[in-house]
Parts: C-alpha cells; structure tokens; sequence
C-alpha cells in the first residue's frame, strides 16, 4: 500500500458523499489508506449562562456523537473494501487543525467537497482551505458540470521566478499522474494578459499579442513544456485569466481544473482574491488546488 495517505475533511453530512466517492475513486487507483475527519462545533460564548466545564464536555460529546452516527453508515457503504480510518473533531477552524494539529506530510492530498449553490461558489472553510492549505487540496464539485473527465492545467509561464517555475512543475507533474491513471486527457492553459481598456481603445490587438508567444516566454518555462511534451497540449489565449480559463475548460471538456495558489497571507489574503481566486468563483467543475513549494 502507498504510504502517503488520503485525508477526507467533512463540514456537512449533507455533502459527505461526493467526498467520499471521490476519496474510494484516488484510493483504489492508488492502493491507498483513506483518513477521515469530520468537524463540529457549536460557539457557546453567546448562551445567557455559563456552562460548566462539565456541560461543555457534555455538550461536545453529544453533538460529536451525532455526527458520527449520521456519518458511519454512509462512509461504510461507499467505502466497501477500501481501508479507511474515521474521527471526529470539536473544531472551530478545520483549516488551523490541518495546518497545526496533524502531520500534513503522511498525506498526499486533501480531499473535500466544494459548496455549490445559487449564491456561491465556495463556503467559507473552502476558501480558508483554498488560502492556507500546506498540502494539495483537491475539492470535488457536488454538482457536476461536465461528464468527462479531461483535465486542464491553468499555468503562469511569463514569470522567471523560480517560486514559479516550480509551481507549474508541479501542477503538470500532479496532471500527467491524474492523467495516466484516469486514463484520459492532460492539457494545459496559459493566458497572455491583454488590458480589457486597452483593447477596446484598439492600442493592444490580440491576436499580434499570440504571434510567436510561446517563444517570447522565459526559456525555463517553455523548456518545462518541451520537456512533458505538452508543446500541442498547452493552448495560449489572450485575454484575462478569470475568464480564458473557465472558457477553455468547457471547449476541452475538463471535469478537473489544476490551479497553482500563490499563498497569500494576511489581512489582503481576506480583502483581495488573486488570479487564482477570480478563476475559482467562474469554475463549477473539480479544483485541485497546489500550494508553493
């Protein structure tokens, strides 16, 4: 059995299922050992009185014990024959557990299902897990956008900073294995900023922006791209990111998009979604989400 491991978080019964179904899919391809972990937690500092330390524990051990008795039958059923482990958790903030409370090395990825709704994309942990997460984090789309199962890499090749390059060294590294083993096609997605007010002012054509534009990237990467033979898989568009990349996807059929996160921090990170972001918030297909090295 591989040694690296899959974690399974779980927010909400209501979604458990489409984590879990992802999690028996990687596990049975890879011979791998499933954690699962699933949270709870009720802020008590609002209650009109105050709670003994015994009522606490009470209280935790009630609801905890709840979940789990929600969760067991479904995690049997869609993991037969799989090697699994499950646990609960009296956690305000999944993300910190995952960043303090484990050793995030015994894993491979992070698997969750993402919330899709009418009014967002992404709950509130995802996008904590999304900023902050120290491994892969892989979120499975509980409503399918497309049955195929093709895969598109969103790449930054005009950068020569190293932090970069290995980056995307990464992500196609992540995609060629997903690939393989899904049997079915890699592909990646570089976007040549053009300034929407430019454009429309005519000063900045497209298509001169994609004459040659390979050749005009920094050697390091388009030495990346030679070296996966991904020269007639990689599409360069013009345009912004946000909206190239959702675009390529539905004309390639990817069921997974692979995103490099540029690791922001701070009180920014909460303010000002990056790149990455943008691209999320239009995409209803699965994420995989790759942290810096």
């Amino acid at each position: 059995m591989d040694k690296k491991k899959l974690l399974v978080l779980i927010d909400s019964v209501e979604f458990a299922k489409t984590s879990l179904q992802h999690a028996k899919q990687k596990a049975l391809q890879g011979n791998k050992h499933i954690d699962i972990v699933a949270f709870s937690f009720e802020e008590t500092g609002n209650i009109l009185f105050s709670l003994s330390p015994e009522q606490l524990l009470s209280l935790q051990d009630k609801c905890l014990s709840s979940l789990r008795a929600q969760l067991e039958p479904l995690i049997s059923a869609e993991l037969e024959g799989c090697s699994y482990t499950f646990q609960t958790a009296w956690h305000e903030a999944p993300e910190q557990w995952l960043n303090e409370d484990i050793n995030t090395d015994d894993y491979e990825m992070v698997i969750k299902t993402r919330h899709i709704d009418s009014d967002s994309q992404f709950s509130e942990l995802d996008w904590q897990l999304i900023r902050f997460t120290p491994i892969a984090l892989y979120l499975a789309a509980d409503n399918k956008w497309r049955k195929h199962t093709n895969i598109l890499a969103a790449l930054d090749l005009a950068s020569e900073k190293t932090a970069k390059h290995k980056l995307n060294q990464s992500i196609i590294k992540y995609g060629l294995a997903y690939a393989q083993r899904t049997d079915c096609e890699f592909y990646a997605g570089y976007t040549v900023y053009i300034s929407p007010i430019l454009r429309d002012l005519g000063l900045v054509f497209s298509e001169e922006q994609l004459v040659n534009a390979f050749e005009k990237l920094p050697q390091s990467q388009q030495q990346l791209i030679i070296d996966n033979n991904l020269r007639d898989k990689l599409y360069i568009k013009a345009g912004l990111p946000e909206q190239v990349i959702p675009s390529l996807a539905a004309k390639l059929n990817a069921d997974l998009v692979i995103i490099g996160s540029v690791g922001n921090v701070g009180i920014k990170a909460k303010l000002i979604g990056n790149t990455a972001e943008k691209i999320m918030r239009l995409l209803k297909t699965d994420l995989l989400i790759l942290p810096p090295n």
